[in-house]
């Protein structure tokens, strides 16, 4: 963060060429990206480490949380930094500093010990293991959290030009610029019902009806789907936000259900392999995204069409599925045999 804050200060200050800046930039985005890439698996990682199954779906749930809460913060936050000296970079130093401030907590009043792992390893831990990858149980739960993640990160993406449409033919006698402040205004709508309906049920409805990852799994995929028909045939931009909030309650109740039956579908000792294995589906998906972007040039309502019927699939799946149908039950001796519980 801190030497993205100086590669636009020097850009402000016109000391390189715009190409320069840019590559810096990317340079300096890409060292975050694989630094702070780590914070998501270590996190669900000391998690696993000290819950006991029953309780681990609402503390991940907490987690997600507090990352949809910071999407809705940060956006708010940022314009406050832009004072100064600092102008445009401020915001970047200032995350900087919050950045710095949570290291030295971390560091200082961070537990590492894991809870959950007071017995010395058994001699099967030292024995070689097979790819993570090529497990049954935990194969399933990655199929169904790559396939979520795309349909969420492909629904983000063409969900702006679709408000931008619907707000066009609404108000056709506006020009472009005027046109395109409000459409902006309605898209911030949509984000932040978006975010809203994400932190009701991570906060509020997994907590209270202590949602079970199984029950998380198909309520999620179908409420997304739901969700997502609403905004392929909406009239307009209204009917598209609210489509968008039912798909974002949906995402949200899905993702701790796949990540958490994940975290219960292997041993402790493999808990961080795990998280490292979501953090990467989470990164990839991102990858496939565009594509719908393609498909809504040539047919509106085609990629929510297509999200649709994955996520109706994926509650099938999550219905039919042996190993998402007992979801909790899987390995629980293995669990047991790991875990001081």
């Amino acid at each position: 963060m801190m030497l993205c804050g100086l590669v636009v200060s020097a850009g402000l200050a016109d000391l390189a060429t715009p190409t320069i800046v840019f590559g810096l930039f990317l340079v300096c985005r890409a060292l975050y990206g694989l630094f702070g890439s780590a914070t998501s698996p270590a996190s669900q990682t000391y998690i696993a480490e000290r819950t006991c199954p029953a309780e681990r779906t609402r503390w991940m749930s907490s987690i997600a949380g507090a990352t949809s809460f910071g999407t809705v913060v940060g956006p708010v936050l940022a314009p406050l930094f832009i004072i100064g000296f600092f102008g445009l970079a401020g915001p970047l130093y200032a995350f900087a500093l919050i950045a710095t401030t949570i290291l030295i907590v971390v560091a200082r009043y961070l537990d590492e010990e894991p809870i959950l792992l007071t017995k010395q390893p058994l001699l099967s831990d030292k024995e070689p293991r097979k790819q993570l990858w090529l497990h049954s149980n935990f194969a399933s739960f990655i199929v169904y959290g790559f396939l979520l993640f795309v349909c969420q990160n492909a629904l983000a993406q063409t969900l702006g030009f679709l408000i931008i449409d619907k707000t066009s033919k609404a108000l056709p006698e506006l020009p472009s610029p005027a046109l395109l402040r409000i459409a902006q205004g309605h898209i911030e709508i949509a984000m932040v019902a978006g975010a809203v309906a994400s932190l009701l049920a991570l906060w509020g409805l997994i907590p209270v009806f202590r949602m079970t990852p199984k029950v998380l799994l198909r309520w999620g995929a179908g409420l997304a789907s739901l969700g997502s028909v609403l905004i392929a045939f909406s009239p307009n931009y209204a009917t598209a936000i609210i489509g968008y909030a039912l798909a974002s309650l949906g995402f949200a109740l899905a993702r701790p259900g796949f990540i958490v039956g994940a975290s219960l579908s292997v041993p402790m000792k493999d808990q961080g392999r795990v998280a490292g294995a979501i953090g990467a589906v989470n990164g990839v998906n991102v990858l496939f995204a565009p594509f719908a972007v393609s498909l809504y040039e040539v047919f509106a309502p085609g990629p929510f069409l297509l999200e649709s019927a994955v996520l109706a699939a994926l509650l099938a799946y999550a219905c039919l599925s042996p190993t998402l149908r007992n979801v909790g039950s899987i390995r629980t001796e293995e669990i047991n045999k790991d875990s001081s519980l």
